[in-house]
């Protein structure tokens, strides 16, 4: 499990750590795409991390997970207003994102999840963890002296 940092000054390492395999989870604060003000720099950022994915880890699955659902579902439509945004970002032009499949969110491209309120949550795990099911690379054997070198590693 790698946590990215989303500040800009990381950005020239982050392809390191972008691998072909896994499940790639981009969090994003939909509160950031609902206010004009910060809009812009939500959608740049959205696309930076999108296009990066696509281009280190073309065949991944993606969940695009927006927070602080309890502050946005005050107003009514703003998941949707949200969705509006990112399906016009993606333009059809990112295939690996997993869309929520059942409940009451399952017409958006995304998950709107509150980690303080719990909402959201039980249907992401659950997504997440079919996509490790139905990822065929967590078959693939690894050599039990990369195991090694990487317990040594992680050790240190």
């Amino acid at each position: 499990l790698w946590d990215f940092g989303g500040q800009q000054v990381f950005y020239s390492m982050h392809h390191l750590f972008l691998t072909r395999s896994g499940i790639y989870v981009l969090v994003f604060d939909m509160r950031e795409l609902l206010e004009p003000h910060t809009r812009n720099e939500a959608k740049t950022y959205l696309l930076f991390w999108l296009r990066s994915i696509k281009l280190h880890a073309p065949n991944v699955s993606v969940l695009l997970v927006g927070t602080f659902l309890a502050n946005v579902i005050i107003k009514k439509g703003n998941l949707q207003v949200i969705d509006k945004i990112l399906r016009e970002l993606i333009k059809g032009s990112f295939a690996q994102i997993v869309l929520p499949d059942n409940g009451e969110f399952e017409n958006l491209i995304y998950f709107p999840i509150d980690n303080k309120e719990r909402l959201g949550i039980d249907q992401l795990r659950r997504a997440v963890e079919q996509c490790a099911m139905d990822d065929k690379s967590v078959l693939q054997k690894v050599s039990i002296r990369w195991m090694a070198f990487l317990d040594s590693i992680l050790s240190e």
